[in-house]
């Protein structure tokens, strides 16, 4: 059973008034100790909102449901009968990618007005981020600017989505809508169903419930940002509960380092100093994001301490 505890929630309207000094605390604890916050009155609008969520669900029921309802057969029979489908993610999934190159156009079974909205949201999305980025630069003591620089590699940052659709299970105890893990990039910004529960983030050894909010936009912290906070920031583990009445909508983005950017510990986060000397004392690998997530991709369902030690050991053999 999930713990009852008060999630971290951020009124954006705040950081400019008197009670800014309070905002940016509750953001310090949850990047600290939660991994996971919740923002309001972000500045994307609830109509964009309202009609994402609309036609994301419309195209979900039109194109890809049943399909999904012949995976839901194959893996409820295969469950009965007594073989493991705990491997198995209980979701709908499509992506888009937006940068470098946007896919958009690519898509199949999305239609033109569907795009134009997509793209709206995505853009929003990202200046969200990236004022997300300049508020934790401020929370952090690092200087302005300094987490987008260090995601740009040679061709900007990579940002895409994920769509996904959690349908009823009529067996939540068979299967999970999607395993634990904790994400492999930098900061993720999630548009969640507010009807349908069923994201939880692991705290204290307790599952917590993510509490669907209308309007608001979940943030959480990805691998990366753990690495250059050199552990001052925490990426956690989370994870989707089936349920067995709601299908649930989740509009994921992915706001990641660029596949050449080299990742490593702040120099403020380690003595100060930015010579070689001074990060080999860091908690955390130097690396490639792209190296990292050729790992990732085989080890996501796992503990992410693994991962940062074979990325030391692989530049341990270089």
């Amino acid at each position: 059973m999930a713990a009852t505890v008060s999630f971290p929630v951020v009124n954006m309207e705040k950081l400019e008034t008197e009670e800014t000094a309070t905002a940016m605390e509750i953001i310090r604890d949850a990047c600290e100790n939660w991994g996971f916050f919740e923002l309001l009155n972000h500045g994307i609008s609830h109509e964009l909102m309202d009609e994402v969520e609309r036609l994301t669900k419309a195209h979900y029921a039109s194109f890809r449901e049943a399909k999904f309802q012949e995976f839901a057969a194959r893996t409820l029979e295969a469950g009965d009968k007594g073989a493991d489908v705990k491997d198995v993610d209980w979701e709908s999934t499509f992506f888009v990618r937006h940068l470098p190159a946007s896919n958009l156009a690519d898509l199949p079974d999305v239609d033109d007005h569907y795009r134009q909205v997509t793209k709206q949201f995505a853009s929003e999305i990202q200046k969200l981020s990236e004022k997300l980025l300049d508020l934790l630069c401020e929370n952090l003591g690092l200087e302005p600017g300094y987490l987008k620089s260090a995601f740009a590699g040679s061709n900007g940052p990579t940002f895409g989505t994920k769509v996904s659709a959690y349908p009823p299970c009529p067996r939540p105890d068979l299967v999970d809508g999607l395993r634990a893990h904790t994400d492999a990039g930098g900061i993720i910004l999630l548009f969640q169903d507010d009807q349908v529960s069923g994201l939880q983030l692991l705290k204290d050894g307790e599952w917590v419930d993510v509490p669907p909010i209308r309007h608001a936009i979940v943030v959480n912290i990805g691998d990366q940002l753990e690495v250059i906070t050199n552990g001052r920031y925490k990426s956690v583990m989370h994870r989707v509960l089936t349920r067995p009445d709601g299908n649930r909508m989740s509009i994921a983005s992915f706001y990641n380092p660029g596949a050449d950017a080299v990742i490593f510990p702040a120099p403020a986060f380690v003595g100060g100093a930015a010579d070689e000397e001074e990060r080999a004392e860091a908690t955390y690998p130097r690396f490639v994001f792209e190296d990292y997530m050729n790992l990732y991709v085989r080890h996501k369902f796992e503990a992410k301490e693994p991962r940062f030690e074979a990325m030391k050991s692989a530049i341990a053999t270089m």
